[in-house]
């Protein structure tokens, strides 16, 4: 199993808040619920759902 990290690692690096990862985990962000106040993260899952779900811009579009 690879390491599991806390939300305020995840938070560190990304430079995001806790409630934009809130939110982000309602939007489906992978986590790993291991007791019913303790939620790990996957490093390498949440970077691959950040570049899956960053919004797309249009070309030329001012």
């Amino acid at each position: 199993m690879k390491s599991l990290v806390n939300s305020n690692v995840v938070c560190d690096k990304y430079s995001i808040s806790k409630r934009t990862l809130c939110r982000w985990k309602l939007e489906g962000l992978p986590s790993v619920k291991l007791t019913y106040n303790m939620v790990r993260y996957q490093l390498d899952e949440v970077a691959k759902w950040i570049e899956a779900n960053k919004v797309k811009t249009e070309v030329g579009a001012e």
